[in-house]
C-alpha cells in the first residue's frame, strides 16, 4: 500500500500520494502547472479496485523518478503525455506479456493505456499511443542499449565498437528511419520486416547520394550499412527484445551474382614518375613532404605514422614503433632505411624542442574518431591541385 492513499476512508476511491523529492522542490508540476508542494498527489479517476490502483501507483512512481532524474540533470520536467512517459507504459506492457498476461484479479495494462490515450491531446495522441502500445524497443532505445553493451570491457564479452563504427551505425539507423518515414522514437524493432528491408536495400539505399557518392551508394557501402543493422538485430534476438521465430530481417541470403556498381578505374600504386611529381609538389621539410617520403620508404600508413610518439622512436632514427591499430597485427616495429633517417632525426629534435609528444605533432588528432583526418584531407586536396590528379592511385 506504499504511496496509495484512501482520503475518504475504507471502501472509497484510491489516489497516489508521495513525499515530494528534494530535487523537485520549487519546480512546476507539468500536470497541474503549479509548484510542487510537500506532497505529490495524483487521483486515480475514482478507482476503487486495489490491484488496478497498484498498477496506476507503479506508473506514477516511474513518472516521479523520471522527473527527479530530469531535475537532477538540469533538464526540464517531462509532461504526462510525452514519449518518456509513453515508454514507461510500454515497459509495463512488456512486463505483463513476459508474465503471461494479467491474472484474473489484475487490470490489463492494455486497457489502462487505452484510457490514457483517450485523455491525451490530439497533437500528441498518435505518437503517444504508438510508443505506449509497442511490444518491443524503439530504435532509439535499442541503439543506445546495444552501444552500451558493446562498450569497452563490457560484461557480455562483446567486441568493442570503434567510434567511427558507432557513427556509421547511427547513419544506417537514420537511413532506415527515413525509409520507414518514422523517427527513432516512433520506429520499433517489431515494425521492421523482411519485405521492408528488401525494398530498403534494393530500392532506397542505391538512390542515396552524397559528395563522395554522387551516383548513389555502392553495393559494398549498402552491405556495410545493412551489416550494422544485422548485428543490432542479432543482439535484440539474443536479449529477447525481438521474437526469434521472426528471424533477422537483415540476413541477406546468397542470391544472383551482382556486377560492381562503381565502374571506375581499378586502384593501383603510384608509378615512378607520379611519385616524383608528388615529391616535387611536396618539398622536403614540409610536413606533408616529410610524411610522404617516410611512408613511401618504410611501408607504413601515413595516418599511422602521424600518430607515432617521440618515445616510440629510436634515438638514432633507425626504427619506430606502431603502438596499435584496428587489429592485433597493427602493433609492430618499422625499420627506417638509412636514406630517410635524417627526416626522423630532424622531426625528433623539433618535437623535443617544443615539448610535443608526437613526431608529426603539427597534424592534430580528432578526439571523436582518434584519427588524423586533416592529413588525408590535405593530401587529397594538394594532390588534386598538383601534378597528380588521379584519384585511383
Amino acid at each position: 500500500m506504499r504511496y496509495i492513499d484512501q482520503p475518504r476512508g475504507a471502501g472509497t476511491a484510491y489516489r497516489f500520494k508521495m513525499k515530494t523529492p528534494k530535487a523537485l522542490a520549487g519546480m512546476i508540476d507539468p500536470l497541474t502547472q503549479k509548484k510542487f508542494g510537500n506532497w505529490i498527489i495524483r487521483p486515480f479517476g475514482g478507482e476503487r479496485h486495489l490491484p488496478t490502483a497498484k498498477k496506476l501507483r507503479d506508473i506514477c512512481v516511474a513518472e516521479v523518478r523520471t522527473m527527479t532524474a530530469d531535475a537532477a540533470s538540469g533538464a526540464g520536467l517531462s509532461g504526462r503525455f510525452n514519449l518518456e512517459r509513453a515508454e514507461g507504459w510500454a515497459e509495463a506492457l512488456r512486463v505483463q506479456k513476459a508474465e503471461g498476461g494479467p491474472d484474473d484479479y489484475q487490470p490489463d495494462v492494455y486497457d489502462l493505456i487505452e484510457d490514457e490515450v483517450r485523455r491525451a491531446p490530439k497533437a500528441r495522441r498518435k505518437a503517444f499511443q504508438k510508443v505506449a502500445l509497442s511490444g518491443t524497443l524503439s530504435m532509439s532505445d535499442a541503439v543506445n542499449r546495444y552501444l552500451h553493451d558493446r562498450r569497452p570491457n563490457n560484461g557480455f564479452g562483446y567486441a568493442t565498437l570503434a567510434p567511427t563504427t558507432q557513427k556509421d551505425m547511427r547513419v544506417a539507423v537514420k537511413y532506415l528511419c527515413e525509409f520507414m518515414e518514422e523517427t527513432e522514437e516512433t520506429l520499433f524493432l517489431e515494425d521492421v520486416n523482411i519485405d521492408a528491408i528488401t525494398r530498403f536495400r534494393n530500392d532506397f539505399l542505391p538512390q542515396k547520394t552524397s559528395p563522395r557518392a554522387p551516383e548513389g551508394l555502392s553495393y559494398g557501402t549498402i552491405e556495410k550499412l545493412c551489416g550494422y543493422c544485422r548485428n543490432l538485430w542479432k543482439w535484440a534476438i539474443e536479449h529477447r527484445h525481438v521474437d526469434a521465430s521472426l528471424g533477422n530481417p537483415f540476413e541477406n541470403p546468397k542470391g544472383v551474382r551482382k556486377q560492381k556498381r562503381n565502374k571506375g578505374p581499378k586502384g593501383d600504386i603510384y608509378k615512378a614518375d607520379e611519385a616524383e611529381a608528388i615529391m616535387k609538389a611536396f618539398p622536403l621539410g614540409n610536413r606533408l613532404g616529410d610524411i610522404f617520403r617516410l611512408a613511401l620508404v618504410s611501408g607504413c600508413r601515413a595516418t599511422e605514422l602521424a600518430k607515432v610518439t617521440v618515445e616510440n622512436v629510436s634515438e638514432d632514427g633507425a626504427f619506430y614503433y606502431i603502438a596499435g591499430g584496428k587489429t592485433d597485427n597493427a602493433t609492430r616495429t618499422i625499420p627506417v632505411p638509412e636514406i630517410a633517417r635524417a627526416i626522423v632525426l630532424r622531426r625528433l629534435a623539433d618535437a623535443k624542442a617544443v615539448g610535443e609528444d608526437r613526431l608529426f605533432h603539427d597534424y592534430p588528432i580528432r578526439p571523436s574518431t582518434d584519427k588524423v583526418s586533416s592529413l588525408s584531407q590535405e593530401y587529397t586536396r594538394q594532390r588534386r591541385a598538383g601534378s597528380c590528379q588521379k584519384d585511383w592511385r
